[in-house]
Formats: structure tokens, C-alpha cells, sequence
């Protein structure tokens, strides 16, 4: 892990601002593609958009990165010119009133002065990611939402469809007992089979209609149908370690960390350049208000060095070469944990795939088991009890199919936002 963080250590800290600036391009496209707000079908995608756009965090988070962009542009003016303009009543030696105009321009400094702009500028960055961040993080509760009612409506169907069954042999029952092939109690039965069905679908419609009050929050409006959310497929897009490790230097976790690398640097070498002398050209100009027209001008050059005892000690260039080596710790343990958290999440959803494989194969046997005891009943060859219990098989396997689905879909979804590629596979999963 160590060699491979070194390998991509020249080449990320070239291309960082570069990633960020693509970050905030992406982050602007996300932003404002919104669709009409009182659309009554949404895709998750266009859901995203709008609830982005109305997101006060996200708003908050972008004026952050306007601040910081101030600040980088405040940093560069100490590499122009400054104006001193002063009034001064002994300058003369006779109270006479003076004003003195000073022009200085630093001519070198050790590089003090790129150091804090170097830091400005991965301040900002670091703020970038925090801005994807807030967004990743309100796509995930977004896409939560989406996957529990697109999860209710499908257990809905299922529940509707055995309260049919149970309807349908709440009738065999009556024709039976009217026949004198069996009792009463056979009846009660299979209305409580109806009763239980009727139950489970009040439940899950609660549900359902909890989740959709949820999402009107985000949204600002009532929806009546939502699209299904799509399979990101994260098994097939990090097959291998390399895509991993692509995904992971990519993460905004990852280059928040790095951009602190990145200032711990700039502090060191800001610490060094503050034990040297800085070299700055001035140029004063004085008049008089005493009506006269005495008048005076210079020019030169001027160097200044301030110490205090941490400066004199060197403890100051000593502290932030030890902040150097905790941000260059820190940022290996993030790599290390993205890769372990995607690694993790890609083998669990290899492995529910499987699940609902073997899922779907025990689902058509139930299946069969239940239409041949439902056939052999009506034909007075099955007891209730045995067809009612084949049923209410079949309809457990449906509905641990549609858990183990929606486990491994928000596994997909966790996948994505623990690497910040929740928004941007959404966004490419549509377009397909």
C-alpha cells in the first residue's frame, strides 16, 4: 500500500486543482439541470437535482468555496504593491504638519508569500470536497427514499396478489362446506389468511406513503409515481485493484487529506522563509501643510528579519515538519480505509447477487409446489392447511427475494457514496 501511494503522489499533486476545478464543473452541471419542479413522475435523477438546488447546506457549502476563492485572490495581492499614506506634526523637528505617501513592493521573501498562497488554494480545495460531500450526502438520503418506496411497491404487488390467492380459496372453502366436504372452521380459516394479507398490505401502503412525505421534503412538492432507482453495477466497474485504487484517489476524503498534505508543506516552508531576511524596494514622499513647498522623496531598498524565540529555537519549522508527517499519515490511513470500505462493499454485493440467484431458483419451486397443492385442494386431494402453507412459502420467498434485492441495491448505493461516485454513476447509469 505504501508504494502504491507513492507512485501516485507526483502525479495527484500535479493534477489536484485540476480535479477540483472538474469536481465544482461537475457539482455546477448537478446543480442547475433541474427539471420542471411540479413534474408528477421523477427519475432519481431529476430528483436529486431539484432537492440539490433547494439543499440550504449545499448553498451554504458553495459560498464557503466562493470565500475561499476570495481568499486566494487576497494572498496574491501581497505580491503587488502597498500604499502607506500618513500625517505626521514633528516630522520636520519644528511641528510643522506633514503627510507622507510610502510605496513598498516586496522584491523576495523566501517564498513567504507563495506559501500562503499554496495554502489559500488547497483551503479551497478542501472545500470543494466538502461541498461534493454535502452533496453526496443528500443523494444518498435521496436515493434511500427511492429505494424503500421502489421496495414497498413491489412487496405491495406480491401482498395484493396473495391476497387474491387467499380470496380465491376463501371461495373454494365455501363451495366445499356447501358441499358437505368440510366444516365451518375451514371458512374462518381462510378468511384470517385474508384478514392477515389485508393487514400486511396496510402496513407496507404506510410505509410507502411515509416515504413519500420524506421526500416531499427534499423536493418541495407531493409525487405520485417514482421511477425505479438504477442497479449501479460496482461489481463490474472495480473488477479489479486498480480501478479500486483509481476510485479511491478520486474520493473527496482522499483529496481533502491530500490537500492537507499539501499546506502542511506550505507551512514548512513558510516557517523557513520567516527566519530570512525579506528584501523590499520603498519609495517615500513627503510635503509639508505649512503653505511652504518644502518637499522631500526617496527610494531604496530595505530588509527586515523579525524573530521570536520559536523562530530563534527553530521550533516553529520543527512543528511544521510534524504536522508534515501527521498529514502524510492521515492521508495513507484514508487511502487505506476507502480501499478497504469499497473492496468490502463490492465482494458483499458479489455475494447477495449469488444470494438472489439461489433465491430466484427456490422462488419457481415454491411456485410449482403451490399451484399443484392449490389444484389437488379444489379437487378435494389437499387439506387447507397444507395448500395455505405452500402458499404462504412461496410468498415468504418473494418477499426475502425483494430483502435480499434491496440490500444488495443499497449496498450498490454505499458502495458509490463512500467514494463520492454516488451523483456522477447516477448521472452515467441514466444516460445508458
Amino acid at each position: 500500500m505504501n508504494m502504491r501511494s507513492a507512485v501516485f503522489q507526483s502525479s495527484i499533486a500535479s493534477t489536484m486543482r485540476t480535479r477540483a476545478g472538474l469536481i465544482a464543473a461537475g457539482l455546477g452541471v448537478f446543480l442547475f439541470m433541474a427539471p420542471p419542479i411540479h413534474a408528477q413522475s421523477l427519475s432519481l435523477q431529476q430528483a436529486l437535482q431539484i432537492a440539490t438546488n433547494r439543499d440550504a447546506s449545499v448553498a451554504s457549502m458553495r459560498q464557503k468555496v466562493a470565500r475561499k476563492t476570495t481568499d486566494i485572490k487576497t494572498a496574491k495581492d501581497a505580491l503587488k504593491p502597498s500604499f502607506q499614506f500618513a500625517g505626521d506634526t514633528s516630522s520636520a523637528g519644528a511641528n510643522i504638519p506633514t503627510v507622507s505617501l510610502t510605496l513598498s513592493q516586496v522584491l523576495f521573501d523566501w517564498g513567504y508569500a507563495r506559501s500562503n498562497i499554496e495554502s489559500a488554494s488547497q483551503e479551497r480545495v478542501k472545500a470543494v470536497t466538502k461541498l461534493k460531500s454535502s452533496v453526496e450526502d443528500l443523494a444518498f438520503d435521496v436515493s434511500q427514499l427511492f429505494i424503500a418506496v421502489a421496495i414497498d411497491n413491489r412487496k405491495l404487488q406480491k401482498t395484493q396478489d396473495y391476497l387474491t390467492f387467499a380470496r380465491r380459496i376463501e371461495g373454494v372453502s365455501h363451495r366445499r362446506v356447501a358441499g358437505g366436504v368440510a366444516d365451518s372452521s375451514e371458512i374462518a380459516r381462510a378468511r384470517l389468511e385474508v384478514a392477515r394479507a389485508e393487514d400486511q398490505i396496510a402496513q407496507l401502503e404506510a410505509d410507502r406513503q411515509t416515504a413519500l412525505a420524506q421526500l416531499e421534503f427534499y423536493i418541495g412538492h407531493p409525487v405520485t409515481t417514482l421511477r425505479t432507482p438504477p442497479d449501479l453495477r460496482v461489481t463490474d466497474r472495480f473488477k479489479s485493484s486498480a480501478e479500486m485504487i483509481t476510485a479511491t484517489i478520486e474520493a473527496p476524503d482522499y483529496l481533502s487529506a491530500q490537500a492537507d498534505v499539501a499546506i502542511a508543506r506550505a507551512n514548512v516552508k513558510k516557517a523557513k522563509a520567516a527566519r530570512k531576511p525579506k528584501i523590499v524596494l520603498k519609495a517615500r514622499g513627503l510635503q509639508e501643510l505649512n503653505n511652504g513647498r518644502s518637499r522631500s522623496a526617496s527610494i531604496g531598498l530595505t530588509t527586515s528579519l523579525d524573530f521570536d524565540a520559536s523562530d530563534l529555537s527553530g521550533r516553529a519549522t520543527q512543528a511544521a515538519q510534524q504536522d508534515l508527517t501527521a498529514a502524510k499519515s492521515s492521508q495513507l490511513a484514508v487511502e487505506r480505509k476507502l480501499q478497504n470500505q469499497l473492496r468490502t462493499y463490492v465482494q458483499q454485493v458479489a455475494s447477495l447477487a449469488k444470494t438472489e440467484d439461489a433465491q430466484s431458483r427456490q422462488l419457481q419451486q415454491a411456485q410449482k409446489v403451490r399451484q399443484s397443492y392449490e389444484q389437488q385442494f379444489s379437487g378435494g386431494k389437499r387439506k387447507l392447511v397444507e395448500v395455505l402453507t405452500s402458499a404462504r412459502d412461496f410468498y415468504d420467498a418473494q418477499i426475502d427475494q425483494l430483502d435480499t434485492y434491496n440490500q444488495r441495491l443499497q449496498t450498490e448505493y454505499e458502495a458509490a457514496h463512500s467514494i463520492g461516485m454516488l451523483g456522477s454513476l447516477i448521472i452515467a447509469t441514466n444516460k445508458r
